[in-house]
């Protein structure tokens, strides 16, 4: 009976704790500046996928960003950090913020922001 209770307190334990794993806060996305790196995870079959942008500039409620060539399916990849120059993409605060959490079917979400 103790070692069940035992086992059942580490398992609580052990998911309570891992669940700040590979995310981020509302306020740390809010934070982002130009020269961070956001990095996403998502789904597409059964597999983990990731890629990230680069912040380029901020102006007022808009963040500007140069997005990954390649994706990965190691968030560590070196390839994710090669980014698209050519081309400035840009996202309003709020919407880049929602991404805090799992979004739409691919449970798309941030996971780093360096």
């Amino acid at each position: 009976m103790f070692l069940r209770n035992a086992l059942l307190l580490i398992a609580v334990f052990s998911a309570i704790t891992s669940c700040g794993v590979n995310s981020v806060s509302k306020a740390e996305i809010e934070g982002v500046k130009p020269g961070s790196k956001i990095t996403y995870r998502y789904k597409k079959g059964d597999k983990s996928w990731f890629y990230a942008d680069k912040v380029t500039r901020i102006e007022g409620d808009t963040v500007f960003y140069n997005a990954s060539r390649s994706e990965s399916t190691s968030g560590k990849d070196a390839r994710i950090d090669d980014y698209d120059t050519s081309r400035e993409l840009s996202v309003k605060m709020a919407d880049l913020a929602r991404f805090e959490s799992e979004q739409g079917p691919e449970e798309k979400k941030i996971i780093w922001i360096e």
